[in-house]
Parts: C-alpha cells; sequence; structure tokens
C-alpha cells in the first residue's frame, strides 16, 4: 500500500498554568534557521539507513478525515525542527504516514502494516480509540512506544517492560465534569448528551452524566446521532418527547455540521454544549457563518503559549491549527527530547521502559523551561547533561508513573462567527472525577 506522502493532497496542504520566567525564543535566538526550515515539506524520497522511523496512522479520509492533514502537519514541523538540530547522535526523525479512513478495521491493518515494517521504534496516534486496543499486541511484539495524543485516544495501561505507552491529552474524566459543573451553572438543570458509539463518546457520557448528577441535576437518557448520511430526524423526535434545558454534543464535526444544519431547518429546537470534538476549524467551514453563535462548549487547556503556538504553526506550514495539531507535534519533540537525554546519559538508544523514565524527566518541575519554539537549545541543554522542563505547543504536562497527562484544567469557549473565544476555565480534582466510580 502507498505512503500517505506519495498522494498529491499532501502535496496540496502544506506551505499555503504555571507562570516561570521564559528564555529567548528559536526565532530570537537563531533568526536563521527557519530560513533553512522553509515551510513544512511535503515531499520524501528515502530514509537514511540511519533513520529513526516514527509511524502513524492518521485519518484522511472518511468522516474525521477533517483533522488528518493538520494533524500530519503539525508532526512534520516538529520532524524538521528536531532534524535541523542535527543532534540525536547525527540520526534523522523519520515519519511513516498511512491512511485510518476513519474506519478501525482499515486503518487497524494499515497500522499493523506498518509496525511490521522493522525497524520502527515509535508509533504515535491513531484518532480512532478502537486502534489503538488492536496494535497493543503488536507494539509488545515490537517492543515499541506509543504515544497517543489524540483528544479521544484509548485509556489503558499495560505493565510490559517490552513497550510503553503514554497518553498525552488530559483524561476525558476531567473535560467531562468541567463541562457538567459549568453546565450547572449556567442554570440548567435536565440535560441528556447526543454521542458516537466509540468508547470515547461514551466515557464522556459517563463521567458527565455522574458529575451532573451529583451537583443536583438531573440526567436524561442519552441518544446516538450515527452517521453524516441521512436524516437526524429520530435524534429529535427523541429530544422533543425529553425536553431537556441543553444537550451536549459530542462527536466528528462532519456529524455534527450536518445534525446542526438539520437542527436549524427545525427551528433550534434544543440548546447545544459541544464536547472536545468539536473545538474544530472544519466544523465552522460546513455550517452558515453565524448559525452557531453563541454555542459554548469545553475542550483542554492549552496554557498560555496556546495563541503564540497557532501563529507560529500557520506561519510556517500555511495550515490553519486544530486543537489536536498542539498534541501531535508535542508527541515528536517529546519522543526527540527524551530519546537526546537517554542517548546523552548512556549513550546507546533506550528500550522503552528506560526512554519512559526519561519522558518524566524532561517534562518534570526544576530544569530550565524550553518552550516548543526553543527545539535546539533544549536539545544543547539535554546534550550537555542539563535537565530541562519542556513546555509544549500544549502547555506543560505533568506525567504520571504510567505515562498518562494529568493536566485536569478545562476552557470554556464559546463561538463567535468564525472563531472560538475562551471564556472561562473549569477545573475538577482527581477526588472528584474518581467519585465518579469509572476511573481515569
Amino acid at each position: 500500500m502507498p505512503s500517505r506522502t506519495s498522494l498529491p493532497a499532501r502535496e496540496r496542504a502544506a506551505c499555503t498554568r504555571r507562570t516561570r520566567r521564559r528564555l529567548p525564543t528559536l526565532i530570537e535566538i537563531l533568526p536563521s534557521a527557519f530560513a533553512v526550515i522553509g515551510c513544512v515539506s511535503t515531499h520524501q524520497s528515502a530514509p537514511p539507513p540511519d533513520a529513526i522511523h516514527i509511524a502513524t496512522v492518521l485519518p484522511f479520509s472518511g468522516e474525521r478525515a477533517a483533522s488528518g492533514v493538520a494533524l500530519e502537519t503539525a508532526m512534520r514541523l516538529a520532524l524538521q525542527l528536531v532534524n535541523a538540530t542535527h543532534a540525536l547522535g547525527g540520526r534523522q526523525l523519520w515519519l511513516d504516514v498511512r491512511d485510518s479512513h476513519s474506519d478501525d478495521l482499515r486503518g487497524t491493518a494499515n497500522a499493523l502494516d506498518l509496525i511490521g515494517e522493522a525497524p520502527i521504534p515509535f508509533f504515535i496516534g491513531t484518532e480512532e480509540p478502537k486502534i489503538a486496543f488492536q496494535i497493543t499486541t503488536a507494539v509488545k511484539s515490537h517492543q515499541m512506544v506509543h504515544l497517543m495524543p489524540g483528544l479521544t485516544s484509548a485509556q489503558f495501561h499495560d505493565p510490559s517492560a517490552n513497550a510503553a505507552w503514554f497518553r498525552l491529552s488530559p483524561s476525558v474524566g476531567y473535560l467531562a465534569c468541567a463541562l457538567a459543573k459549568h453546565m450547572r451553572d449556567d442554570g440548567i438543570t435536565k440535560a441528556n448528551l447526543a454521542i458516537d458509539t466509540d468508547d470515547y463518546s461514551n466515557a464522556f457520557a459517563t463521567f458527565f452524566d455522574r458529575t451532573f448528577n451529583a451537583n443536583g441535576g438531573t440526567v436524561l437518557p442519552n441518544l446516538y446521532v450515527g452517521s453524516a448520511a441521512g436524516s437526524f430526524a429520530d435524534v429529535f423526535s427523541s429530544l422533543s418527547r425529553l425536553s431537556p434545558d441543553a444537550t451536549v454534543l459530542v462527536t466528528s464535526p462532519a456529524v455534527a455540521a450536518a445534525l446542526l444544519q438539520e437542527w436549524a431547518v427545525r427551528d433550534k429546537p434544543v440548546t447545544w454544549y459541544l464536547g472536545p470534538t468539536l473545538n474544530n476549524s472544519e466544523l465552522l467551514k460546513n455550517v452558515p457563518l453565524g448559525m452557531v453563535d453563541g454555542m459554548q462548549g469545553i475542550s483542554a487547556d492549552l496554557g498560555d503559549r496556546a495563541g503564540d503556538f497557532d501563529s507560529f504553526f500557520e506561519a510556517q506550514t500555511g495550515v490553519p491549527p486544530q486543537a489536536g495539531s498542539h498534541y501531535y507535534f508535542d508527541a515528536v519533540v517529546l519522543l526527540a527530547l527524551a530519546l537526546e537525554e537517554a542517548m546523552a546519559t548512556t549513550g546507546q538508544f533506550p528500550t522503552p521502559a528506560v526512554l519512559k523514565d526519561h519522558m518524566l524527566k524532561v517534562t518534570a518541575v526544576g530544569g530550565t523551561v524550553v518552550a516548543f519554539d526553543q527545539i535546539p537549545l533544549a536539545m544543547s541543554l539535554l546534550a550537555t547533561g542539563q535537565p530541562i522542563e519542556y513546555q509544549g505547543a500544549a502547555g506543560f504536562y505533568v506525567l504520571n508513573s504510567l505515562g498518562d497527562s494529568t493536566g485536569n484544567r478545562g476552557t470554556i469557549w464559546q463561538i463567535t462567527g468564525s472563531e472560538f473565544a475562551s471564556v472561562d476555565y473549569r477545573q475538577c480534582t482527581p477526588t472528584e472525577v474518581d467519585n465518579s466510580g469509572v476511573g481515569l
């Protein structure tokens, strides 16, 4: 099967809260760096013989296709910035990409096909949670490190020392809990959710329902929204019968756009709040301007420099960033930082268990704070044995011993025209989420 990088669409896509003292940016330190890098390259010839391979499977077709190009571009930008430093013992990172087709079966087959192309020590993704479960045996047997940056990433742990897993985006429990509390404060007393059938959406609903109920709200039966094809008449009929004060929509941008257009035609019979997957420019591109103005939703808090990264990303690539772009960029950078520290410390390419230790170190409090646009500085510090703390495109990372992000603040945003404007922040404690009885 051909690599995604050979497809013409790739060629067209590219080139178009902790307050700390920050060091000068990459642009301030190395003004010539981007003259060398230019825009993100969309062309690959053949990998160098000693290349360090990273595999990924992303949705370039199907219902999730709106995100594929932005996520791949984020990874390629990070890869080029790392490779320009000539760190990692002079070895280059190399990205091997396939299409998931937004389909669990086809995506799993393509992921397994990539993993079988030895040696590939690292896997990043996927956007489809079930694929992550389906490839665990292959990840272990090939002794890989698997980073899951997707907003809907699977949640699982395996004690195997032969592999390592990291979940970089926040746990679904924190965001669902935060939205439930926000809606109660908005005066919503009766609520339900309209969701996809996937594990992430169901977990979001479970956490939301328990938190909403614990805060004095009444939870009504949840609904499944199906695909973007056909009518949502059954959904609207059920909403009319249930009569919630508001409904939370958790689905893909394509399905949401189709449903909301039908909602508008029906004279807007329900009030919507939007889940993390819908902080996505593709939603706004596929509904009439102004139709969803005023709708609020939740997504992960990306830190104080999220806007800086957005400008940086689009200036370097010509591709508008999406919420998930931040985590996919950071996934590549974190891998590179942990690798550089491990190789500088031991002189050897690390095993998955060893790399996990170094991943925790480069995100731990206490080192020199280096931002997403300071990669050469970060690499040079690590090469000389100096500790760092990475402030990524998605802010600071607090990783537990299992490799999971434990950041627990959500951003409440509101749609205004073509913008998602932050209007508030909400937070749930680990105790509040644990008390849901679901687990993180």
